[in-house]
């Protein structure tokens, strides 16, 4: 089986419309298409991007929904995914959020993407060849640092229902859909050192995806050794701290709580 079976007639027949063509590559080999369905927001997706070889050997078009006028911005995300696929050889993982530091869109404050299903379900999400699934499309949203906090504390689906809709998360000129997330699952992990075997967290810190933890007696050398540390659950960190439990109910991504004793007490140090 070639890796352009399924995935050219995959993109040309979804949604019931024709695609129209941009003039411009990605890489020289990838193909951008607009898609314009008529109960639905204008789609681009690629055309190639399953073309790029990947460690996993796993195979994915990509698509962005935008509004109208912000092609763009599909085209910008495009182009940043389809690059880390050939760089890296990976497809973006679904549901942990890309974060930079900095905008990628000029004028925005769009710094994130992640990669999610569609609104259109396995239809559009599944690529199938003679009734056998050899791929995926992968639906890229551009998220602005909050919400992908809240997307990485919470979940996609939730931060949907946090805004309101899909089409709420769409417009790239947008300012934060969602506030920041307070909290932080007890399934998701807590990074700390081997020290805290012996003793207590001094600070903890909420990076909006996970906690992290150190007693405050880890020198530098000790912490760039990886031997000396420990991944836990948050629900696991609590039940051996209990104390911790009020900041991890109520800290927001980018706090760290500083905590002298075994109260419960800590002062926040906002980063």
């Amino acid at each position: 089986m070639t890796s352009d079976h399924g995935f050219p007639e995959h993109v040309f027949d979804s949604l019931g419309v024709a695609p129209a063509p941009f003039p411009d590559l990605i890489g020289g080999s990838v193909r951008i298409v607009e898609k314009r369905p008529t109960d639905g927001p204008v789609t681009v997706m690629t055309l190639g991007a399953s073309r790029l070889p990947t460690d996993t050997g796993d195979q994915v078009e990509l698509a962005v929904e935008v509004i109208d006028g912000q092609q763009g911005a599909a085209f910008a995300a495009l182009e940043i995914v389809c690059d880390d696929i050939a760089r890296n050889r990976r497809v973006p993982p679904v549901g942990a959020p890309w974060r930079n530091t900095e905008p990628f869109l000029s004028g925005t404050r769009i710094t994130a993407i992640m990669a999610t299903g569609s609104r259109w379900g396995s239809s559009f999400d599944e690529v199938r060849h003679e009734g056998a699934l050899v791929g995926h499309v992968r639906t890229l949203r551009l998220l602005t640092d909050t919400e992908a906090a809240y997307a990485a504390a919470r979940g996609w689906e939730a931060l949907v229902a946090e805004a309101g809709s899909l089409d709420a998360l769409l417009d790239v000129t947008r300012d934060d859909a969602v506030a920041a997330p307070a909290g932080i699952a007890g399934n998701r992990p807590v990074f700390l050192s081997k020290l805290h075997a012996e003793h207590p967290p001094r600070w903890v810190t909420f990076t909006g995806a996970h906690l992290q933890s150190v007693t405050g007696l880890e020198s530098d050398a000790y912490m760039n050794d990886s031997a000396n540390h420990e991944v836990w659950s948050v629900d696991s960190f609590l039940a051996r701290f209990p104390w911790i439990s009020d900041f991890a109910r109520q800290a927001l991504p980018g706090q760290t709580a500083l905590f002298t004793d075994a109260s419960g007490a800590y002062v926040l140090e906002n980063d």
